[in-house]
């Protein structure tokens, strides 16, 4: 009478399921860091202008401006 009443346990999960899903967790978090990356990167050109700005020291001449090369 007791085998009756009791519960049936669960089934072992899927490897492959598993081993799916580990697969998707790891690309969802690389695909974060990709954007926060970005992100920073963004931010960090937008603070400091980066290197073609016009008066930057890594200019010859940054108070000589843009020149047109095909103008004589």
């Amino acid at each position: 009478m007791a085998g009756i009443m009791k519960t049936p346990s669960a089934p072992a999960p899927d490897p492959e399921i598993a081993a799916a899903q580990d697969r998707q967790e790891a690309r969802l978090a690389e695909e974060e860091r990709s954007k926060m990356a970005q992100i920073s990167a963004r931010r960090r050109a937008r603070m400091t202008g980066g290197r073609r700005m016009l008066l930057s020291p890594m200019r010859d001449d940054p108070e000589k401006g843009i020149q047109d090369t095909l103008s004589v």
